[in-house]
C-alpha cells in the first residue's frame, strides 16, 4: 500500500511539474514571438537568454532604427498561434504560426531552462558582411531634421551623366 501511494504521489508530482514547465514554455514562447512579430524587441527581452538579448535582440533593435516604420506597418498586428512542444529535459522546441495582414509564416523557436525559468535561445549568426554594414551605418553621420526636410522638398536627385575623359599619355 505504501509503495502504491508513493508511486501515485511521485506520478502526480511529475505531472504537476511537467504541466508547470509546459505552461512556462508557452508563456515565454508566446511573449517572445508576439513582441518580435509586432516589432517590439525590447518587450521580448524578459523571455530571452542573455546571449539572445546581446546578439539577436541588439541586432534587431539596431536594424529597426534604420528602417522606416512604413516598411513594416503592413505587417502589423501579428498573431502568434503556438503548436506542438517538444520537451527534452532542459530544452524545448515550440512550433508556431505567425499571421499578419500581409504574410503567413511557420517556424520553430528553441527554449532552454535556466535557473528554473524557460527562456528563448535564438541566437542569429550575423555574417561578417552584415556586421560591416552595421558598423558602417553606425559610423555614418546622422542628418538633422532640417536637412531631411530640405532633402524631401528638393525631391529625388537627378541622374548625372559622366563623360569619359581621355587618359593623358
Amino acid at each position: 500500500m505504501k509503495k502504491r501511494t508513493l508511486t501515485l504521489l511521485c506520478g502526480l508530482l511529475l505531472m504537476v511539474s511537467c504541466g508547470s514547465d509546459t505552461k512556462q514554455i508557452q508563456q515565454s514562447a508566446q511573449g517572445y514571438l508576439e513582441a518580435l512579430g509586432n516589432y517590439r524587441p525590447t518587450d521580448a527581452r524578459p523571455y530571452a537568454t542573455e546571449q539572445t538579448c546581446d546578439i539577436t535582440l541588439n541586432f534587431y533593435e539596431k536594424l529597426l532604427t534604420y528602417t522606416d516604420s512604413a516598411v513594416y506597418a503592413n505587417n502589423m498586428p501579428a498573431t502568434i498561434t503556438l503548436g506542438d512542444i517538444t520537451l527534452a529535459d532542459t530544452t524545448a522546441d515550440v512550433s508556431y504560426h505567425k499571421s499578419t495582414p500581409s504574410t503567413q509564416q511557420d517556424g520553430t523557436v528553441h527554449l532552454v531552462k535556466r535557473d528554473g525559468k524557460w527562456l528563448v535561445d535564438q541566437v542569429i549568426q550575423v555574417p561578417g558582411i552584415m556586421q560591416a554594414i552595421m558598423d558602417t551605418a553606425a559610423a555614418a553621420p546622422a542628418f538633422d531634421q532640417e536637412t531631411i526636410e530640405e532633402m524631401r522638398r528638393n525631391g529625388p536627385h537627378k541622374a548625372t551623366e559622366m563623360t569619359p575623359q581621355p587618359k593623358n599619355k
